[in-house]
């Protein structure tokens, strides 16, 4: 009986998905996720405010509402100020993120061993 590669791959592929390390931990990706997706619970609020505040100081400005809401897109997200420092996203001390930091940290360690 000769094995076809794709059944080689869905053989090892079903075997790695059913390893316990696999099975039990949560991937980089999920992590990630579930820290953005609490880190939103809590900008959206913050960020629906500084919309409004917007569109209420700019009364006369034509399209207020698409320019606030696209000035504000990216609120509470970090990244570079205009000199060049870096802002630290909102909320990233939340617990899901610093579960998901720590495993990002461990990920990177456990390279660096090898």
């Amino acid at each position: 009986m000769q094995i076809k590669p794709n059944q080689l791959i869905f053989c090892f592929f079903t075997f790695y998905l059913a390893s316990p390390t696999v099975a039990q931990s949560p991937s980089l990706q999920e992590l990630q996720q579930r820290c953005d997706q609490a880190r939103e619970v809590k900008i959206a609020p913050l960020r629906e405010d500084a919309i409004e505040e917007c569109i209420t100081s700019n009364p006369r400005r034509r399209n207020v509402e698409e320019f606030c809401e696209r000035f504000y897109s990216d609120f509470g997200q970090g990244g570079r100020t205009e000199s060049g420092h870096f802002r630290q996203p909102m909320f990233n001390d939340l617990p899901e993120c610093k579960a998901f930091h720590e495993a990002e940290r461990q990920n990177r360690d456990s390279g660096r061993s090898r």
